[in-house]
């Protein structure tokens, strides 16, 4: 009975290590499969021991039940994270100013034309900004040229400015208000969130939730022009509208993966493209019903959308900045709809990403401007965060030619959700021990070095 037992146990192992073994090959990584081939070595011999030396079995026993001891402590649950389950807010500590679209880099680059009245106005009020900002322009902006990585591959570069080119065609469209004569159409809550995540599923959004809108997350300045509107450059931007439907769409890990090449960047502008498309059409159905809405896409952003998307429970705030999205991490783009129909709100969620970022560094190591926070949070702005060095980031971005993408690929949250990886994700929001030991697990076997995927004929790089 022993012996049968034993090579029962085994024998799950030996699958589990062989099932991890093909999905790391079926994912490419170079190093995870030859810990799996270990696991598989082992199991085996563990087998052939069981079989062949019968003095061997009950220090096997001992072994395996060692192990499976292990395996249940990481089923004590822990507490939830509280900063988790309060959303954004979580994250406020003090007082937080609203942020001035005009100090973003990309507004910064593409609405102040050295020479203007509105060059004049922002570097008299930041002047330690200007002599980087020039350096940029002479460079073509905060990318740089286009692919420079890859030598300006023109295939792949003219896929990322056709991309780019969508938003700027919609963003015209992205304010709707309705006629005043046509009544708005009554829907209860629920019914009108319901109809509006399945028709956003099915325009193409990977994730779709939906919150009140928390005006401190609202830009308190415009920054970026629209179709030659200099007047609207330095308006204060009115109170959002109460609620927004965010959505996020899923990224190709494997061009995600190619970065810093041009694919990341290819996949990155194909998923703006696609996020203005969705929103504009949003907003549209939403005016058609007799209510005002905005398509929050990259060009035409009311809100910060990060702190959006974790009230909509769309996912938790990693060490890098982004989202860490249910499913899929951070290989994700992010748009919103804000709007006045009344809609019932989703809940912030806890993943276990806050933890886990804590011990990982992943992303913090590999970062090739070390821009991203090795050690622990720190508060600015009354928000307690990982801040990312936006400058040195963008320096990076600038030099490649692309927006590098190498902290979202190699997160361990990006990578497919299914089989092992689902297993984890699972784990994480429910155990400490998880949350303490997984990350280490994960260096050790995946590695925190980056190296760039190969990726499919139609997009490769030089």
């Amino acid at each position: 009975m022993l012996t049968v037992a034993l090579l029962l146990v085994d024998t799950g192992f030996l699958l589990l290590a062989l099932l991890f073994t093909l999905e790391s090959l079926r994912e490419k990584e170079p190093r995870a499969p030859k810990i799996g081939l270990i696991g598989i070595l082992f199991h085996l011999f563990l087998a052939g021991l069981i079989l062949a030396v019968p003095p061997s079995r009950p220090w096997v026993a001992v072994f395996f039940g060692a192990l499976l001891i292990i395996l249940l402590l990481f089923l004590i649950p822990g507490k939830p994270n509280p900063r988790a389950l309060k959303g954004a807010e979580g994250h406020v500590v003090g007082t937080v100013s609203r942020f001035d679209e005009r100090d973003i880099v990309f507004a910064r680059n593409r609405s102040l034309p050295p020479g203007s009245e509105q060059y004049r106005q922002y570097y008299e009020r930041h002047p330690d900004r200007e002599a980087t900002d020039a350096r940029r322009r002479e460079r073509g902006g905060p990318i740089g040229r286009p692919g420079a990585i890859d030598q300006g591959y023109p295939p792949n570069v003219s896929m990322i400015l056709s991309s780019f080119a969508l938003p700027g065609f919609l963003a015209g469209q992205a304010r709707v208000t309705p006629d005043p004569a046509q009544a708005p159409v009554a829907l209860n809550p629920q019914e009108a969130s319901e109809i509006v995540r399945g028709f956003a599923h099915h325009l193409g959004a990977a994730l779709v939730g939906i919150c009140r809108v928390n005006p401190r997350w609202a830009y308190s300045h415009r920054g970026e022009i629209f179709d030659g509107n200099w007047e609207d450059w330095g308006q204060e931007i009115a109170e959002p509208l109460p609620y927004a439907v965010v959505i996020a769409t899923e990224m190709d890990l494997e061009n995600v993966g190619a970065g810093p090449h041009t694919p990341a960047l290819v996949e990155s502008s194909a998923n703006y493209a696609r996020g203005a498309y969705i929103t504009t059409i949003l907003a549209q159905w939403f005016g058609g019903l007799g209510y005002r809405a905005v398509a929050q896409h990259n060009r035409h952003y009311d809100l910060l959308l990060v702190p959006l998307a974790i009230d909509a429970g769309l996912g938790e705030l990693g060490r890098h900045g982004y989202l860490v999205a249910d499913r899929f991490g951070p290989r994700v783009r992010l748009f919103a709809v804000t709007t006045d129909m009344p809609l019932q709100p989703d809940r912030p969620v806890d993943k276990g990403v806050e933890a886990f970022c804590r011990y990982c560094k992943k992303c913090a190591t590999a970062c090739p401007s070390r821009s991203v926070p090795p050690e622990g949070m720190t508060v600015q702005n009354g928000l307690e965060r990982w801040k990312l060095n936006e400058e040195t980031c963008f320096d990076y971005w600038g030099k490649v030619g692309t927006d590098c993408s190498v902290c979202m690929g190699i997160c361990p949250f990006s990578r497919p959700d299914r089989s092992v990886h689902k297993i984890v994700k699972w784990l994480l929001p429910r155990s400490r021990l998880a949350q303490r030991l997984l990350p280490h697990l994960d260096n050790w076997v995946y590695g925190q070095k980056w190296k760039p995927r190969k990726v499919a004929d139609w997009v490769k790089y030089s």
